[in-house]
């Protein structure tokens, strides 16, 4: 291997990992890139760099890559056709995933990242205005990943955030759907509807964090309030101009129970939508799996238990999809 320089008297902490699966052959390096001997980082790549198949052989044999984290910040990779940098947005989520090469942990914080700005954004603004854009964008970068690895799902399930705020919470259950979804051979339109479905079913819960979040029994009010939700987020749906029957259902009859004990219309087995079934298994699952205020999150194995064999539970979802949760 060839050194390029030695970089002395280095600013502490001024450096930071890189990772080499975020780079492909034909990619031009946009930075330098360095690994580390005893005190000194020694350049191996320099910025602008045409990455070809020996070069990239050389960073992927190498045990730790660095780059100085300044440049991390704004800049990750070069792309070899139009010559600029390629910024992380919902534009380039996509693109962005496609050279992670199978690095399903740095995919999964991509989409928490991405989607957290997103609710974030909805969450601050007064007018309940969403990102659509971002929304499709999102799930579009999860269907890929699925059909792309069959197993991806069972992959990040180790690594999903144990947490129930709305952005997270959301994203998991379009994950989820999803998932399903594609093993019930839903085509990309459907997929695509049944997604964005998943990734808005509770934006009506925003400013209701004081009772999703309490520590003790909701007392009757509150529990109305949160019964609401379904029909706050069709509000704000159709607010945005969404008119699609397949979403506009699935949103607000996530909550319907095939014993009838749902809301907000009470509906029956063979009056609840395929959407809004699958919705209601994967907003249960992620529930059950989440740690709440009042208790520990249950394992994968017990909260799929819980919904198939509980008394409370067994007759109120579609046991195919909660067995698809399994695969």
């Amino acid at each position: 291997m060839k050194v390029i320089r030695v970089t002395k008297n280095l600013i502490k902490n001024s450096y930071s990992s890189f990772d080499a699966n975020t780079l492909r052959v034909g990619d031009i390096v946009s930075h330098d890139i360095y690994i580390k001997r005893s005190s000194q980082y020694i350049i191996i790549i320099e910025a602008q760099t045409p990455l070809n198949e020996r070069l990239y052989n050389i960073l992927q044999n190498q045990d730790n890559l660095y780059i100085v984290h300044k440049e991390e910040d704004n800049v990750y990779i070069l792309d070899s056709q139009v010559n600029h940098p390629v910024d992380i947005n919902c534009k380039t989520l996509l693109i962005r995933i496609k050279h992670n090469k199978n690095n399903f942990i740095k995919d999964l914080e991509l989409l928490y990242n991405i989607n957290g700005n997103v609710f974030n954004n909805f969450l601050e603004n007064s007018e309940n205005k969403i990102d659509l854009f971002c929304i499709a964008s999102i799930v579009e970068s999860i269907i890929f990943l699925i059909k792309q690895h069959t197993f991806f799902v069972k992959k990040i399930m180790p690594h999903l955030h144990d947490n129930y705020k709305l952005p997270i919470h959301s994203l998991h259950v379009a994950i989820y759907a999803l998932h399903i979804g594609i093993l019930l051979h839903f085509s990309d339109e459907k997929l695509l509807k049944l997604g964005k479905a998943a990734l808005v079913h509770d934006i009506g819960k925003k400013n209701m964090d004081a009772i999703v979040d309490k520590h003790s029994a909701l007392n009757l009010e509150e529990l109305e309030l949160t019964k609401q939700h379904s029909s706050y987020s069709v509000d704000i749906l159709k607010a945005h101009g969404i008119e699609d029957a397949l979403i506009i259902d699935a949103v607000k009859h996530h909550h319907e129970r095939y014993d009838g004990s749902g809301y907000p219309d009470n509906l029956l087995r063979s009056q609840i939508s395929e959407f809004a079934s699958i919705l209601a298994v994967c907003d249960v699952f992620d529930a059950l799996t989440t740690a709440r205020p009042y208790r520990k999150g249950n394992s994968t194995f017990e909260s799929l238990k819980l919904m198939m064999k509980e008394p409370s539970m067994t007759h109120q979802f579609n046991h195919e999809y909660i067995k698809l949760l399994l695969i």
